[in-house]
């Protein structure tokens, strides 16, 4: 079947999809099997496409979804300071006219308590505190609901590579099936965790511990995320592909 031209693989199988059982049984064995086999090869190849679909649109959902409640959360709470150049140029100049002035006798007449304060709650919304408080929610999705999902789905594909810059997300794939059954939060000590390619640098901190002795660890869960987050990339850049994928038109 691989070696027939595309064109003619779909026109047996809607040859096939088009007819009854009896309309196919009235043809010859070697017709009836050869419409049959070419019939069941394009439906595989559909079956495995949408799994690939559905794959990439659950990664992309919780992400989505995380951020949408996080900003949502925000706009209710957080008032958007305007003019934060002027705010900030009258701070310095009045830092520097007195430098040895007292905050609140120096600082606060020129801008208010609250705008600083707000200032600051911008800041955290928009630096690495809000980028924890997003991993938040979508660790808490992935791991009470998505979690029990998405294995069943990577367990019906067979992920391949021709280029070995992408190895690592392959690699890890297999390392989150190894542990798939174990209770343990965190990788074991000699296990070879791929994280370069996959943990962006904004993820690191939270993907790599620290315990009490100062040694680096593995968080599994936030590993995962990742994981999922870079093969999701790969797959719709086409860098990483599924063996039995139907081929391109």
């Amino acid at each position: 079947m691989a070696g027939l031209p595309i064109k003619w693989l779909q026109k047996y199988c809607r040859r096939v999809g088009t007819a009854s059982s009896w309309e196919l049984r009235r043809h010859p064995p070697d017709i009836r099997f050869a419409l049959a086999a070419a019939y069941c090869w394009q439906q595989e190849h559909g079956i495995i496409d949408a799994l690939i679909d559905l794959l990439i649109l659950v990664i992309h959902k919780i992400g989505v979804r995380a951020e949408n409640k996080v900003e949502q959360e925000l706009l209710n709470d957080l008032p958007r300071v305007r003019g934060k150049t002027n705010v900030l140029f009258k701070l310095a100049e009045a830092a520097i006219d007195e430098p040895d002035g007292i905050v609140k006798d120096v600082l606060y007449p020129v801008v208010g308590l609250e705008t600083l304060k707000d200032l600051v709650k911008e800041f955290k919304a928009s630096g690495p505190a809000y980028t924890k408080v997003v991993h938040k929610v979508i660790r808490s999705s992935y791991s009470n609901h998505y979690r029990r999902m998405l294995p069943q789905i990577l367990d019906a594909l067979e992920f391949r590579s021709n280029n070995t810059a992408h190895r690592p997300v392959i690699e890890a794939l297999g390392l989150l099936k190894t542990y798939r059954d174990s209770t343990q939060q965190y990788f074991s000590t000699g296990d070879v965790v791929p994280i370069e390619g996959i943990v962006k640098g904004k993820w690191r901190d939270i993907v790599v511990e620290k315990d009490k002795n100062d040694k680096e660890r593995i968080n599994r869960i936030n590993y995962e995320i990742c994981v999922l987050q870079a093969l999701r990339e790969r797959l719709r850049s086409k860098e990483i592909w599924v063996l039995g994928a139907g081929p391109l038109p």
